[in-house]
């Protein structure tokens, strides 16, 4: 019986170290902020670093309160917090990027968003992603297309867009390889869209049923076609960093 209970003892406490262990991994894991700064890296996709980049360090109370970093060749970059005004701190960045005759500004994605103290400081490594839904949001990090019935009385949420990439432009706009890919249509608050479209060069068909499907870009002089180019941008009422493109649907 003592040796029963000398064995339940050896493995309860054995489990109870283990257990220990993994916490403190885990927790050894997590970058460590340093009293009185915000540093951090700015990557794409594939992990590659940004140079250049603007990080916006705001104040979480007090408006128009902020400090201001920019990542060094290799991507990173680090800020001082100031004593005053007291209080908690976010940080935030976007990257600019011109492409296809057009300005983009696209939000960076930061894993941690708890507020910043100035006595411990904080580590905010950003992430340049093109798709994906935003936290706490119903938007995306794509861009989408926004599909108008004209002359035709096909189920519009049947509709199924192809993308192809362009002809020469085997890459997104962070420089990523471009795939095909499809894209449903969606009835989203009355209109009609594929969502979540990785920026990038295309050019798109609508399937849907076997019957011979036209877009007509609703803002050019272009006629009717079966296959179109994409190049987004901003047409209507769109936030900072959203794009698209609009086309007319026929027959």
């Amino acid at each position: 019986m003592k040796k029963l209970l000398l064995v339940v003892v050896s493995l309860f406490l054995a489990c109870s170290s283990f257990t220990a262990c993994k916490k403190e991994v885990k927790e050894t894991d997590q970058p460590k902020g340093q009293s009185g700064f915000v540093t951090g890296k700015v990557t794409d996709s594939r992990g590659n670093a940004i140079a250049g980049v603007k990080v916006v360090i705001e104040h979480t109370v007090l408006y128009a309160s902020y400090v201001y970093a920019t990542t060094d060749s290799n991507g990173n970059y680090k800020v001082a917090l100031p004593t005053e005004p007291a209080g908690s701190w976010t940080a935030k960045a976007q990257v600019k990027k011109n492409a296809y005759g057009k300005d983009y500004t696209f939000d960076l994605l930061s894993e941690n968003t708890d507020p910043i103290t100035k006595e411990n400081g904080a580590v905010r490594n950003f992430t340049w992603k093109l798709t994906g839904q935003r936290a706490g949001t119903n938007g995306f990090y794509g861009a989408h297309v926004d599909i108008y019935q004209f002359g035709t009385n096909v189920p519009m949420d049947k509709v199924k867009l192809v993308f192809t990439p362009f002809g020469g432009e085997n890459t997104l706009i962070d420089g990523s390889p471009a795939v095909p890919l499809e894209r449903n249509v969606e009835d989203v608050a009355g209109t009609f869209m594929a969502k979540d479209v990785p920026v990038g060069k295309y050019t798109v068909k609508a399937v849907y049923d076997g019957k011979k499907l036209l877009l007509d870009n609703r803002h050019d002089e272009g006629e009717p076609e079966e296959e179109k180019t994409v190049i987004f941008g901003k047409n209507g009422h769109l936030a900072e960093t959203e794009y698209n493109i609009e086309f007319w649907l026929s027959e």
